[in-house]
Formats: structure tokens, sequence, C-alpha cells
């Protein structure tokens, strides 16, 4: 085990983080003062190939892809109700104050890693030397992960490009591109927030830093790849709303990765697999020793089931369940928690009658069921190829869009149609879709996005970066979400407000 003191700051309150580091081969021990000395503590192959995996480490907190991102949103949209087992996600998916992303230092903290990593490899010295091969992949793997998280960051703290409430803006977030090494540097680090294109034009220099460096998909999706920077590039394009470049960056990933796409008959066993067969990257949990638990795990938020099929075992608490109109979407019929009847969709295979160990049965979403070999224990999707589809889908449905064409879009649809619906070719819904344009075809890409990524975490995002409201007010006790509400977008901590005069809050907090 490695372990590393580190401070980060976006304001003049210092977070001091307790960065730990996992290798197999030696531990890295840097003495806790009150700064480090990268060019002692970064200063051999095994120690550069620790703190990168701790980057990694990042992306496995429950605030952010171990739970909150893959997760949040779904609840604060409209595929998620809360069950009240726990109390868990009841302020998400009421949107209520404070009741939202809270990543702000996981991620911060993150980037200064990545920050002082890039600074240390140019310096480092070996015998033998580190070869150019190696340099590159550490170097595209780091501005992929620091492209990931600014990402994540803007989406979540700021408003979107072309989907802005002016009274309401307040910028983008604060860029940080340098290490901070002590306490002295840390308290001459006053960032404002940088404007939100600023933010996007970083994004995208580091995702085509790292596609230039990184080598092609292998095995496994644990690390990035060239073809994970180039998927995450058609998502950014697709926020910015630039749409030629989506299309462009989800061709390239299509024509390498798109054979991976599951059909009929293998999308629910895939869902099986510890890492799911369409993955491109994942937060990837290989030992129980990383296990969130059985109070904050995708497992345990989702379903009370311990094994699909068996209601007789109770496992989790089932705290975030399917709204009604999703259950409709998935073509599920039922009558309270009874499931009496499905269409043929595949992806409602993924949906099951939980138990009564925690209190009165829902319908759950089983997506995640200990597929690493223990409970709780799951790896979460940040990108796979489906996804290409829909973006290029979208991207050539958009009226207005330099690449807009119905009829490659309307044929994106139907691929994913034909291989999520059992009797899709020749049946009444295709004859219905050959006939799709304009807005009715926009608006059932949109829906079967819904489908496809429910509690994946995307939804409430593809609602606010379309300006969009969320429409609630068919569950009970549950208010619409306007996108000119404040409460689309997360405080940032108060600490960090209270010690940067020139980071500025959120509006309405």
């Amino acid at each position: 085990m490695k372990k590393m003191k580190l401070y980060h700051i976006t304001g003049a309150i210092l977070t001091i983080g307790l960065l730990t580091f996992s290798s197999c081969e030696k531990a890295l021990k840097v003495d806790p003062r009150q700064s480090i000395d990268s060019e002692t503590a970064l200063n051999s192959t095994g120690n550069i190939n620790a703190a990168i995996t701790g980057v990694y480490s990042r992306i496995k907190s429950t605030r952010t892809y171990g739970r909150d991102l893959t997760l949040f949103g779904d609840a604060l949209a409209d595929n998620g109700r809360f069950t009240n087992k726990s109390g868990r996600f009841s302020g998400e998916t009421r949107n209520l104050p404070n009741a939202h992303f809270a990543n702000w230092g996981t991620y911060y903290v993150g980037i200064n890693e990545i920050n002082l990593i890039l600074e240390a490899i140019p310096q480092l010295v070996t015998v033998p030397a580190v070869t150019q091969a190696q340099k590159d992949s550490w170097e595209g793997q780091l501005r992929f992960l620091r492209a990931l998280f600014y990402f994540d960051l803007a989406r979540e703290y700021a408003y979107i490009p072309g989907a802005v409430v002016p009274s309401l803006d307040k910028g983008g977030i604060p860029i940080l591109t340098k290490g901070v090494k002590s306490i002295k540097d840390a308290m001459l680090v006053l960032p404002a927030r940088s404007p939100i294109n600023d933010v996007y034009t970083l994004i995208r220099t580091d995702l085509t830093t790292a596609e230039t460096k990184l080598g092609n998909l292998g095995l496994s999706p644990a690390l990035a790849s060239k073809q994970a920077a180039q998927a995450l590039m058609a998502r950014v394009a697709l926020y910015s709303k630039d749409y030629a470049t989506a299309k462009t960056y989800a061709d390239l990933v299509i024509a390498n990765q798109g054979s991976k796409l599951m059909n009929s008959g293998n999308y629910a066993s895939g869902w099986r697999r510890a890492v799911n067969p369409e993955s491109i990257f994942e937060a990837t949990f290989t030992i129980n020793a990383e296990n969130v638990g059985v109070n904050e795990s995708l497992q345990t938020s989702l379903t009370t089931l311990l094994v699909a099929g068996n209601p007789a075992v109770t496992g989790g608490f089932g705290d975030l369940v399917p709204t009604n109109s999703l259950l409709a979407d998935l073509g599920i019929t039922f009558s309270g928690a009874t499931i009496t009847a499905r269409n043929t969709d595949v992806r409602n295979l993924l949906y099951e009658t939980g138990t009564t160990g925690r209190g009165a049965a829902a319908i759950e979403c089983t997506k995640y069921l200990g597929k690493n070999g223990f409970p709780n224990l799951d790896n979460a999707i940040i990108l796979r190829v489906s996804e290409m589809y829909f973006i290029r889908a979208e991207a050539m449905a958009t009226v207005g869009s330099p690449v807009f064409n119905e009829t490659a879009a309307l044929a994106d649809l139907v691929t994913i149609k034909r291989n999520r619906y059992t009797d899709y070719v020749g049946s009444t819904m295709a004859t219905a879709d050959a006939a799709l344009t304009g807005t009715a075809l926009f608006n059932e890409i949109f829906r079967q996005k819904r489908i496809e990524y429910a509690f994946e975490g995307h939804r409430f995002f593809d609602f606010k970066r379309l300006g969009r409201d969320i429409i609630k007010s068919g569950q009970a006790g549950y208010l619409d979400l306007l996108f000119t509400n404040f409460l689309v977008l997360p405080p940032i901590p108060q600490s960090e407000i209270d010690g940067n005069k020139n980071l500025v809050q959120n509006s309405g907090y």
C-alpha cells in the first residue's frame, strides 16, 4: 500500500488529502509534512504507476461512479423514485436543496494528483530509461482522466453550452493545470470560475492529446484507451452542440468497436458478466476490499435481491426503483409490485419484483447484482458502444445540425431497436418507425436512450443539456423540476466559497 500526503485547493481553505496509491510491488512512503517533494515521491516507474492507479481510484468513489454519478442522474430526473427503506435518495428524487452531486473535492484532489504526475514525468530519470511509449501511455491516461474529471464537474456544477439560464449563470468551474505541492503554494491559488466554453476547450484539448498517445482498447476497459478518448470526445461534442465533431468521433468508435453491440439474444446475459460486453471504459472493482458495501453500493441502492429470480433471500435495500413512466416505456405491465406482462424489449428482463425483506416489495432494476464475485461488488460502466449510435443519431436528427440526415439517423435508431426487440424485423413497430421524421424521430431517439441507459446516470444530463423541464408531477409528492429552477445546479462546497474571494456560489444557495 502506498500513501502520499498531498495538498489541494480551489480557494484559500486548504483541503488536505491522504491519497492512497495501490500497487502489488512496493510501498511508496512519503513523509507527511506540510509539503512533499514530487521529485522524491514520483521518482521511479513503480511510483508513477502507483500514483496513476490512485487517480483511477477517484472514479470508484461513492461520490463519483461508485454510486452518485451512476445513479443520481436517474434520481434527479424522472426515472427513479425512493422507497424510504433507508431514507437514501429521498432528497434527490424530490429535488430538495443540497440533495445533489457532491464530488467537488474528490475530483479536484484527483486533478491535482494528475497535474503533479504530469509535471514529474519529464523529470523522471531511471536506469534503464523510461521509453517514450511508456511516457505516452502515462500522459494519455492522465489527460483522459483529467478531461473526464473536468467534464463531470462542469456538467454538474455549471450550465452546459447552448443550454444556459442567463439570470442564474455564474460561469463554469475553476481551471487548475499546475500542481499544488505545499500550503504556501496553495494559499496563492485563488481561481475564479472560468467561462463555460473555456472549460470545454480544455477538456477537448486533453482528449485530443490522449487520443494521439493511447493505444487501442484491449481486453479490459479498466484503463483509458484511444477508443475511450474518442467516445468521451463524442459525448463532450454532443453536449457542446458541436454535432459534426460528435458524429465524427462516434463514427470512429463504431468503426472500431461497433461489433460489440449486444443483440436481443445476449443482452440480458451480457449484464450478468463482470465486464459488460459493450464497455469501452468502466470503473473497475477487482477485489472485495474495494467493496462499497450494503449501504451505498449500486446493487443495494437498486434492489433488495441478492440473486436474480430469488425473492426469498434479501440482500440490499432497493432504495431507488423505477417510476411508473419508466416501466411503461420499458414495456412492463404491472399491478402493484407484480409484473403481469412484458413486451418484446429484452431490456425489461433486467427488472423484476424484489423481496419483502426490507418492507413492501417493488419492481426493481437488476443491472448490478454483485457480478464481480461478491455481493455489492460491480463495475460501473462509464462509456459503452451503444451510446455512440445514440450520439450519432441525435447529431443527425437535430434540426440545424451541419450533419442533419434523418435517413441516417433513423438507420441508427433501427440498429438499436433491431438489437433490443426480439420481433422488431417486420413488426408493426418497424413499419411505424420507417415513417418517423422531424420531432417524432428526435423524441423516439430520446425515449430509446431513456430505456437503454436507465440507472446508468444519463437521464438528468440529457434534460439539462437540452434545456428541458423534468416532469415529475405524475408521481405523488413530487414536483416538476423546471430548467429555470436554481435547483438544477448543486451548491459549490461552502468552505471553498468562504476561502476564496474570487469564487462565486451558484444561485439560490
